[in-house]
């Protein structure tokens, strides 16, 4: 079943993001089904392509590189917020120069078994970066306890690790995608997962229609957005984006282990 909104929430953790959207957006609700799939009413059904030149090629891949990137950043940054106990930022260096990330991540899952298996209740999201010198690196927000850095080392078994608590700050998703940005996507990566997690970590809360008008006068309404913008989107047309800041969690008694939809009534 399909149903046209112009008003949505996403609430993660203390940070709530609202859009208004020009036109209708057609959300489809099946069973079990959570994936965001918003799309423009009359979308057509993809056609046969056509043929392209090689500079519409380069310039399409172009398009979807950035389009991924928007989706992945917003990703990790609603992740992030939806999940304040991972408050440990971690980086796992190589000290040999591997540079194939498809050797680099079948030895960085092996950690993340090795680590899960000493600390049960370990959770992360990583991602994968290059250095300058072409080596692969990991950076992670993680819930581990206080361990010394020797012992992790130990466990990593491969190079150099650097840990850190993240204090005071108030939107941890935005602080470490923009930290990540500097060189987090590389072309090297292009048809590669662009992070990891865990399966259990929490998602953020999406409303839409009356249930996100609902929320937004009960919670919003009176308090000044940190940030907002209009821009125009291909598909959606013309969105006003508004960013709130809270003191408290909205959820407080709800552990949320896949994105929860509110629909329309």
């Amino acid at each position: 079943m399909s149903y046209p909104y112009i008003f949505k929430v996403v609430v993660s953790g203390k940070q709530v993001e609202v859009l208004k959207y020009s036109k209708a957006v057609w959300r489809d609700f099946k069973k079990d089904d959570f994936k965001d799939n918003e799309k423009a009413p009359n979308e057509k059904e993809e056609e046969k392509p056509k043929e392209l030149t090689e500079q519409e090629i380069l310039e399409l891949k172009k398009k979807l590189a950035k389009s991924s990137l928007c989706r992945t950043k917003t990703e990790i940054r609603r992740l992030t917020n939806a999940n304040p106990r991972l408050n440990k930022f971690m980086t796992l260096t190589f000290a040999e120069n591997i540079t194939d990330l498809g050797q680099a991540n079948y030895i960085f899952n092996q950690f993340i078994k090795r680590i899960t298996y000493k600390y049960g209740d370990f959770e992360y999201l990583a991602v994968p970066e290059f250095q300058k010198r072409g080596a692969v690196h990991y950076h992670l927000l993680c819930n581990l306890p206080f361990i010394e850095v020797a012992e992790l080392e130990a466990i990593w078994g491969q190079g150099f690790i650097k840990i850190n608590k993240i204090d005071e700050v108030n939107n941890v998703g935005a602080y470490v995608c923009k930290y990540l940005s500097k060189d987090m996507f590389d072309e090297r990566t292009f048809g590669k997962k662009k992070f990891f997690r865990s399966q259990t970590l929490s998602e953020a809360v999406i409303l839409i229609g009356w249930w996100a008008m609902k929320f937004f006068n009960r919670v919003l309404q009176t308090l000044t957005p940190v940030f907002e913008k209009k821009f125009n989107s291909e598909w959606l047309g013309d969105v006003e984006y508004k960013a709130y800041s809270l003191d408290y969690f909205p959820f407080p008694d709800v552990d949320f282990k896949k994105p929860l939809i509110f629909e329309p009534i």
